[in-house]
């Protein structure tokens, strides 16, 4: 049975230095025809941007704390039995909630959507399913060999959430891989809305210094769920490619940056998985400082 449009969602979008765009994400947000939505904004001093929204918004001061412990706040307090995600620099496009709600039944905890890229789109294609697989139902070994849910397009039950305990906070950015990854180990079914409802914006200060942290940590969140009942029933040969994967990735981070280390993680990631003509490629386009 279908989840009726009367059901509240708490959409919860931390704010750090966003003043330039969260005022687009709150609009968005209430731009939802026929959905009961709750908007909060952990905040760490931008109230001001949202003065026009005229109380349509609640929100919550969090002195630096990081995004993921912004959103298991809102989360704690939110009103809604459905919650989703928006940050700050991202938006939605009209009706997204309605349509992802029309996906979720009595089985189903998690829907998302595809997404359109924004901004500096240099390297990346404009609609995300132009050039990554998007997976519904049991995803668990598809997500193992990279995350492909954008958390500003997830709609999750409340309840699900908590059961699993909300976002992780000891690494960083990776948690929201790490939660998906956790859900569909522990069984839950997810809904895949093939609309591009959500945009996301990509410049240049998504762009991070600690690349080798970063590795470290999308490898650790790999290895957690890899040891869980569901990650040992694994083959060997979806764990290799799984962490070939992750170096890969590692190495596309470094590309143009820091060649010695773009080569390391592509001779990491061939040790894994040698049958991927991309590595070979990425080697050479690495030593040609590409």
């Amino acid at each position: 049975m279908n989840a009726p449009v009367a059901t509240t969602v708490s959409v919860i979008v931390p704010s750090y230095n966003a003043m330039a765009f969260v005022g687009q994400a709150v609009k968005s947000a209430l731009d939802s025809p026929g959905i009961d939505v709750e908007v909060i904004v952990v905040d760490d001093g931008t109230l001001t941007v949202l003065k026009q929204f005229d109380g349509r918004v609640r929100t919550v001061r969090q002195e630096r704390g990081g995004p993921y412990r912004a959103r298991n706040l809102g989360a704690h307090l939110a009103r809604g039995s459905w919650l989703a995600f928006l940050d700050a620099d991202d938006d939605w496009l009209p009706g997204k909630l309605a349509a992802q709600l029309k996906l979720a039944d009595e089985h189903v905890d998690l829907v998302y959507t595809d997404r359109l890229n924004f901004g500096n789109l240099s390297r990346v294609k404009e609609r995300q399913s132009e050039s990554v697989t998007l997976h519904d139902g049991d995803i668990f070994e598809p997500l193992l060999l990279g995350n492909f849910i954008t958390l500003s397009s997830v709609l999750i039950r409340k309840s699900a959430f908590e059961k699993l305990g909300g976002f992780a906070v000891d690494r960083r950015g990776v948690q929201d891989w790490d939660m998906w990854l956790r859900y569909a180990a522990s069984g839950g079914l997810v809904a895949l809305c093939s609309e591009p409802l959500t945009r996301y914006r990509i410049h240049a200060e998504q762009m991070t210094n600690d690349l080798e942290e970063r590795a470290a940590d999308r490898e650790a969140v790999l290895r957690r769920a890899l040891a869980s009942p569901r990650g040992q029933r694994v083959s060997k040969r979806v764990v290799r490619q799984a962490f070939a994967g992750l170096w890969e990735l590692a190495a596309s981070q470094t590309a143009g940056r820091q060649w010695w280390r773009t080569i390391d993680c592509y001779v990491r990631a061939a040790a894994y998985w040698p049958w991927n003509p991309r590595v070979y490629k990425g080697m050479v386009k690495g030593l040609l400082g590409r």
